[in-house]
């Protein structure tokens, strides 16, 4: 039977049992024996070889501890809020005061372009009339142009 031993597994027998050393491949490589009662299974990991996985065989239980920490015990009223019933909690920081200054001013002028958006939708645009004809080019006649030369 496969189970997973750490350092603070203890091992239980009441006649005795095995623990078996098994390779990668499924091969026992080695039968390690265990005296009845109760061991720690540190004693049997540092024989473990990299790569070889433990077996429990007949005879052995395996029990894992309650936690991998430790539990200390308190007194009576342990678990009693340490919490000052006379608190109040502080008036609004300097800054936290500006930043709501400064949104509702932000608030406010988001709400005023709106409003102008608004109101500029409503108001009835007047088409431009369209130009009737392209206006003429006047040139200055070439004789005068000559005769300045």
């Amino acid at each position: 039977m496969s189970m997973e031993i750490n350092r603070k597994s203890v091992l239980f027998s009441a006649a005795g049992g095995s623990l078996d050393f098994v390779a990668g491949d499924g091969e026992v490589l080695a039968s390690v024996p265990v005296p009845a009662g109760r061991t720690c299974a540190a004693e049997y990991l540092d024989l473990v070889p990299e790569g070889v996985s433990i077996e429990v065989g007949a005879g052995v239980t395996v029990l894992q501890p309650r936690l991998s920490v430790g539990i200390q015990p308190y007194g009576g009223g342990s678990h009693d809020s340490g919490a000052n019933p006379d608190f109040q909690p502080t008036l609004a920081s300097r800054m936290e005061r500006e930043m709501r200054l400064t949104m509702a001013r932000m608030q406010a002028a988001t709400a005023r372009v709106e409003a102008r958006e608004r109101a500029l939708a409503q108001v009835e645009r007047m088409p431009k009339a369209p130009v009737e004809r392209e206006p003429e080019v006047i040139e200055a006649p070439e004789a005068t142009a000559q005769a300045g030369e």
